[in-house]
């Protein structure tokens, strides 16, 4: 496949037109755009609301285009698709900060990620997870859509974040997000000590 060429006087719109990128392969194309973001198929379902079967051919498509890559964690952008990744502010949801959780210096976030990552809890199904230069975003949403439940873990703290909005998905988000921190705490407390958790007094 060769490779694909920007016309500098047109900017990085210029060599759109030179692949079979279709709307619904843009979509996913921004989704996976997110700072270097891993996202499974159901993930990438529950973000775009995209029927199955249509997703299959997008990324089958972009797949074909090597646009995005299989990695173990779900789909992401391969080098190339990096160059065709445009943010889409309709994409952005705003989270309302839970709880915040210090962890020991000798607590690596690489442990609690890969221990974490790919899990289902009772009433939350794995998205996928999103990368920064500072931290990782670790994302499921639950059992009936209504909400979003992120884990953000950076080298001294991890933190839960939730798009809830009426009170009963706030409650319920509440809840779940102690779940995840309890089982954070789990999987390190006999070795390090145990985690301190402080609600976030932004929480509504």
């Amino acid at each position: 496949m060769d490779d694909i060429i920007v016309n500098p006087s047109q900017g990085e719109s210029g060599y759109v037109d030179e692949l079979d990128v279709r709307p619904n392969d843009s979509k996913v194309l921004d989704i996976l755009s997110e700072n270097n973001s891993n996202y499974t198929f159901r993930g990438i379902m529950r973000k775009l609301g995209m029927h199955q079967e249509s997703l299959s051919r997008s990324l089958q498509r972009l797949h074909d285009l090597d646009l995005i890559e299989k990695s173990q964690l779900g789909y992401k952008l391969s080098q190339k698709g990096a160059f065709l990744a445009k943010e889409d502010p309709k994409l952005k949801i705003s989270y309302t900060p839970l709880l915040q959780t210090y962890v020991p210096s000798n607590v690596h976030a690489s442990d609690i990620i890969s221990s974490m990552a790919g899990r289902w809890f009772k009433n939350l199904r794995w998205v996928g997870i999103v990368q920064s230069q500072t931290d990782y975003t670790l994302q499921w949403y639950s059992e009936f859509g209504s909400f979003d439940l992120n884990l953000r873990v950076s080298p001294n703290y991890i933190a839960m974040e939730s798009s809830a909005t009426t009170e009963k998905d706030k409650t319920d988000a509440m809840i779940s997000a102690y779940r995840i921190i309890q089982e954070v705490s789990k999987l390190y407390g006999s070795q390090y000590g145990s985690f301190t958790a402080n609600p976030n007094n932004k929480s509504n």
